[in-house]
């Protein structure tokens, strides 16, 4: 399959949209922001006040609820914790699926997993409203800036609906193919990412219990085939740092993996990688890290790191 890739181009002057945002979180809210400086009639809902508030002041609209805030719209964009969040703001009492007049095209832009995204798709087409799925790779930071990836699935009219409202948050668009598509790539990408992450933490404990200096360790390995983003950026510069802020939570990349692990039951998929990095993900949920980074599965596996309480490593 070939993968089109198209770049933004700053100087398009597409036509402005009204757009319903649902879900203002580290991601969402700023991607709002985006929205409102390229000129977009903003509809928000988010059950955080505070958030709702600070999009406000920018300039979008306070709405009270999902339904509310598609019939105030013609796209409206998702980007929420869970699937099982998407599917209540989506297709419950309150959800875009009753809103009247309905939005032209929702997209979801959470990591949701093909199966729910294909489930709220079939339903809305009953009520004429399109979906694609366009879930982002990179984190905050490019959300801050405009510069996401974004894989898009779904059919050609919706894609190109909403494209032009999407190339305000993303600087790069992956076309993937139908509906789901998006969300399959993004998971097949979270899949390598936490495994990774998972493995460096093995790692490096296995050459600390034997008594090997970290420090030899963490100078050999990113000049060998072991190098990684997951090495350099989350092991070197975050845990050995002590630093476990949030950059992608650890609850973020269990509710993946999980994800991940469900598509490969339904499609038959064998992923042995993806369940061992799954149970090592739950032993760190069980520990209470889910706030913490991801890189927080390293504390299940060395244990003079693991002694530490999750609120002194987040520093609160």
């Amino acid at each position: 399959m070939v993968v089109t890739v198209e770049l933004r181009d700053s100087t398009s002057n597409d036509p402005r949209e009204r757009v319903a945002f649902l879900g203002l979180g580290t991601m969402g809210g700023p991607m709002a922001r985006q929205l409102l400086k390229a000129g977009h009639e903003l509809h928000v809902f988010d059950p955080d006040a505070s958030r709702v508030a600070d999009a406000v002041a920018l300039g979008a609209h306070a709405e009270s609820t999902p339904r509310a805030a598609g019939e105030a719209a013609d796209v409206v964009i998702c980007m929420l914790p869970h699937p099982d969040v998407l599917v209540e703001v989506l297709l419950g009492e309150e959800g875009v699926l009753h809103s009247d007049p309905a939005p032209a095209v929702v997209v979801d832009m959470s990591t949701s997993g093909p199966l729910a995204v294909r489930k709220c798709g079939e339903a809305l087409a009953d009520r004429g409203i399109s979906m694609v799925d366009a879930p982002v790779g990179k984190g905050p930071w490019a959300a801050e800036k405009g510069e996401l990836t974004i894989l898009l699935g779904g059919e050609e009219a919706a894609r190109s609906r909403v494209e032009p409202v999407l190339r305000h948050v993303g600087s790069t668009v992956y076309h993937c193919g139908p509906l789901g598509s998006g969300q399959a790539v993004k998971l097949a990408n979270n899949l390598v990412a936490c495994a990774n992450m998972a493995v460096v933490a093995e790692g490096y404990a296995l050459a600390v219990q034997a008594g090997a200096d970290p420090l030899v360790l963490l100078e050999v390995m990113p000049t060998t085939s072991a190098d990684s983003w997951q090495l350099r950026h989350t092991l070197i510069e975050k845990i050995v740092a002590g630093d476990l802020s949030p950059m992608f939570k650890l609850s973020l990349a269990y509710k993946d993996l999980r994800l991940i692990t469900a598509l490969a039951d339904d499609q038959g998929t064998s992923v042995g990688c993806a369940d061992a990095a799954l149970a090592l993900y739950e032993r760190a949920m069980q520990a209470g890290y889910g706030d913490l980074d991801w890189g927080a599965v390293a504390l299940v596996t060395e244990p003079s790191l693991a002694q530490v309480s999750p609120a002194e490593l987040s520093g609160s």
